[in-house]
């Protein structure tokens, strides 16, 4: 069934964006190894989580449409 495919996905997507968001911790995560002496290191982790939030919530909203395109409010209407 297409519908239950899309809420697996859409759960999982969700999911994915709450780690990155956690991670990210508004913009200021946590140093890792490396990262407290190469400064670039840490600036470009910064940047790919950004991206990759922004992706996340791209591709939620595209699951949110194909649900609702498919019928019904279910869990397209968080």
């Amino acid at each position: 069934d297409a519908r239950s495919i899309l809420e697996a996905e859409l759960r999982k997507s969700e999911t994915r964006l709450a780690e990155l968001q956690k991670e990210y911790n508004n913009g200021e995560p946590e140093k890792q190894g490396p990262e407290h002496r190469n400064h670039q290191k840490y600036l470009d982790r910064v940047a790919e989580l950004k991206a990759g939030i922004a992706r996340s919530e791209v591709d939620i909203v595209g699951i949110r449409r194909e649900i609702a395109r498919l019928g019904g409010s279910g869990t397209a209407s968080k």
